[in-house]
């Protein structure tokens, strides 16, 4: 069959002719109405965005340090034995001598906390004088420290210049420990006799703390680390210490809770008082007392 297609095409091809086509009608085009468009819906804007108000946290209440510790003030002991007063000072009133001076008021007590919160004792006593010998260093001012400086001052520089200044540190850091203290000023026996002899040399004289401990007073020289406990005597204005020059020991000037609470404000008023009490002083009159002098440790 297809052979016969074939031939005939051909004949048809040879003959210049060829079929033409039946077009097919195109249909005419019918254009679609236009769709009718439902109006959008009016818009309603949302409503306006209100932001939340900036959180601002509430302040942290104010942080007060907590106070330091205050010296452990207990009761202190009635004097095991009686007192007389001498020097100004009132001995059978021991509690008088707890409150401290202008010149040796501690502006921060923190700063001893270490010895705090331990029994009072002789052994108490010896670890304030270590912790000063710890803490300071020393230096030779020549007298220039003496009734011209605090205790918060020398706590702040970190410098001992001379007794005066181990003197005042040492009464307050007892003091405040709970121990009543007294400062003493003292000159030398044999200095004084030169100087009644009108013979000219270097001042010579000494600083010492009366500590009140267990019903009885002591005496500590704060530079130096001796100590008298038993049977010393407040009222005895002669204290039988030797030191280098001073060959025969000391003699009572004054006495207060700091230097300017007994009228020293300055190295020449001390000189002034120093010249004074050697005038004064009746060397017939000394009686040295038979005191035992013992070290910390």
């Amino acid at each position: 069959m297809k052979i016969v297609w074939l031939v005939v095409i051909t004949l048809i091809a040879a003959m210049g002719c060829a079929p033409t086509p039946t077009a097919f009608p195109v249909p005419t085009s019918t254009a679609l109405p236009a769709p009718t468009l439902a109006p959008l819906p009016t818009y309603t804007p949302l409503p306006t965005y209100t932001p939340y108000p900036t959180f601002t946290p509430p302040p942290l209440p104010t942080q007060v340090p907590a106070p330091a510790p205050t010296a452990a003030r207990t009761p202190t002991a009635t004097p095991g034995k009686v007192y007389a007063s001498a020097f100004g000072i009132h001995y059978a009133q021991p509690e008088k001598y707890l409150a401290p001076g202008e010149q040796t008021r501690l502006g921060n007590p923190a700063l001893i906390n270490a010895l705090r919160g331990k029994p009072q004792s002789i052994t108490h006593l010896g670890e304030i004088y270590f912790w000063i010998r710890r803490e300071f260093t020393t230096w030779t001012a020549g007298g220039a420290t003496i009734g011209a400086v605090t205790v918060d001052q020398l706590l702040q520089t970190r410098r001992l210049g001379g007794c005066h200044d181990w003197g005042l540190v040492y009464a307050t850091l007892a003091r405040e420990l709970g121990y009543p203290t007294v400062l003493i000023d003292t000159a030398g026996i044999a200095w004084a006799k030169r100087a009644r002899a009108g013979q000219k040399g270097p001042y010579l004289g000494h600083v010492f703390v009366e500590v009140f401990l267990a019903g009885k007073w002591i005496l500590v020289d704060s530079t130096n680390n001796w100590y008298v406990e038993e049977n010393y005597d407040p009222t005895n204005g002669i204290i039988p210490l030797k030191m280098g020059d001073e060959t025969e020991g000391l003699f009572v000037m004054r006495k207060g809770v700091d230097t300017w609470g007994y009228g020293i404000r300055s190295n020449a008023e001390l000189t002034r008082l120093m010249d004074e009490s050697a005038r004064q002083l009746d060397p017939t009159t000394i009686q040295f007392p038979p005191y035992v002098f013992a070290r910390f440790k």
